[in-house]
């Protein structure tokens, strides 16, 4: 909230407790270039004409949107249009990644607004913006708040500004089969004179023209072809006999039978090393909700189809750290994380490929959220949204058992440099009195994946069995171990 905004009796001591925890750890100047995201304002509109597929099978995609923005006085208010650019592939299997390749946003700033951001002698302007792109098949929809940075542009003598902003955004996981549609919302826009050092950007709130369709792309969510059998493999699971004809399930669009067992007294333990934080955050247990094992069933011997599939839902209590900001000054703070949908939703989604009995992959996409901060005993008043610029993308592996549970996490040494670790991206929207984006993301943010992740998952379904009646004596769940 602006200072101007607050009332006066609760103001000073506000910036006083900010600035003496400042003090402590001294000037910064790290920028984020992240902004504070807006919830899209569009209806659901028609997928748009798909164009042609290239050979390389990804389609070139397109959308321009109009809106609003409440510039101050004198420029006042302006309408803008923006379009936004993307290369996407044409179609997507599920269980696997949609990466956004070139993903820009361009627009013309009015002269008038460029001349009132970065008046004379100042001759170049940067900054950024944030627009959500919702992702909806069927009746579900989730908000992916996606950052975008443009670099210093010079701002000409007459005539309006081109401006053009870039954004790298994570891998969007696919779990579910069908059409899946992404929605441009209105962005914040934040710019300022490209020689203003570190200082941050004054944002401003747009909103959409009435009356327009929103969608950016609508590609077309596959399954997976049949694998080939492995009979060699010394890990496959034996062959499951075909299923009664009485109880038969209906079989899917592409013939498969599915077996679905339910995981039931599933709990989660999960702990992360955050690198630059020399510190180990662990979290508290929890448990899997709806937690399934999928096999799908190949006719017309019914052999089983690798991988399986794991899947449910897990939501994380906030936890407590404690660590050496900058390697020496005591910071405690509350570290949650959650779905991509935080604002509307606590509960994550987990979805693994269980790949010949007994190894998991998964893909994991949150965000972490800060709040309830004392750098030296002295509180910071981060507000109640101050959140990671970008997901968190966790890719994680390690035995597992359907039926006993295992052990996943990240691999510094694996060949596969997604599953080395995880970056820690940039943090927004922190700070009420003043802006706390940069001491966050000094502190804490990693560019590569050099943090560390491990997370335990224990079923209890034999010991809930008839055969263990008494759950009272199921044994405890085991400890996480550390990270690497």
């Amino acid at each position: 909230m602006p200072e101007a905004t607050a009332p006066a009796a609760h103001r000073r001591p506000a910036r006083r407790t900010t600035f003496a925890a400042l003090a402590v750890l001294g000037v910064l100047s790290i920028g984020t270039g992240a902004l504070t995201g807006v919830s899209s304002a569009s209806t659901e509109a028609p997928a748009p004409t798909v164009p042609p597929p290239s050979s390389s099978g990804e389609q070139q995609v397109s959308k321009e949107i109009v809106f609003d923005c409440p510039y101050a006085a004198p420029a006042g208010p302006q309408q803008i249009s923006l379009t936004v650019s993307a290369t996407v592939p044409t179609t997507v299997q599920v269980g696997t990644g949609l990466k956004f390749h070139s993903l820009t946003a361009s627009f013309t700033l009015p002269q008038v607004v460029a001349a009132q951001l970065a008046p004379a002698p100042a001759d170049s302007i940067r900054g950024g913006l944030t627009l959500d792109l919702t992702a909806r098949q069927g009746d579900k929809s989730t908000a992916i708040p996606t950052p975008f940075t443009i670099d210093a542009t010079p701002v000409p003598a007459t005539g309006d500004a081109k401006l053009t902003a870039t954004a790298d955004l994570p891998d969007q996981a696919i779990t579910a089969p069908g059409r899946v549609s992404f929605d441009l919302s209105a962005p914040t826009i934040a710019l300022k004179p490209a020689t203003d050092g570190p200082a941050e950007s004054t944002p401003v709130a747009c909103t959409l023209v009435p009356d327009q369709t929103t969608t950016l792309v609508s590609i077309l969510a596959t399954t997976a072809p049949p694998a080939a059998p492995s009979p060699g493999n010394p890990n496959s699971p034996p062959p499951l006999p075909p299923p009664a004809r009485p109880n038969a399930v209906a079989p899917q669009e592409d013939g498969d039978y599915p077996l679905i067992t339910p995981l039931n007294y599933v709990q989660v333990t999960a702990t992360s090393s955050i690198y630059r934080l020399g510190a180990t955050v662990a979290g508290n247990r929890t448990g899997v909700l709806n937690g399934t094992w999928t096999v799908l069933l190949v006719p017309p011997d019914y052999v089983p189809r690798d991988p399986s599939t794991i899947s449910g839902v897990v939501g994380f209590r906030p936890t407590t750290a404690t660590f050496l900001g900058f390697g020496f000054v005591p910071v405690t703070a509350t570290v949650e994380f959650l779905p991509l949908d935080y604002r509307n939703s606590t509960l994550i989604d987990l979805s693994g490929q269980l790949w010949g009995g007994s190894r998991l992959t998964t893909h994991v996409q949150v965000m972490a959220r800060m709040s309830n901060a004392k750098i030296n005993g002295v509180p910071l008043d981060l507000g109640p949204d101050c959140v990671t610029a970008k997901p968190v993308s966790l890719y994680l592996s390690g035995k597992y058992n359907a039926t006993t549970g295992g052990v996943l996490g990240t691999d510094p040494n694996s060949p596969d440099p997604d599953y080395r670790g995880f970056a820690l991206p940039p943090f927004v929207h922190c700070g009420t009195a003043e802006p706390l984006n940069p001491l966050l993301t000094g502190m804490a943010s990693t560019t590569t994946n050099i943090n560390q992740a491990k997370v335990v998952e224990v079923n209890f379904g034999e010991c809930a069995s008839y055969s263990h009646p008494d759950h009272t004596k199921c044994p405890p769940i085991p400890d996480t171990p550390a990270p690497g």
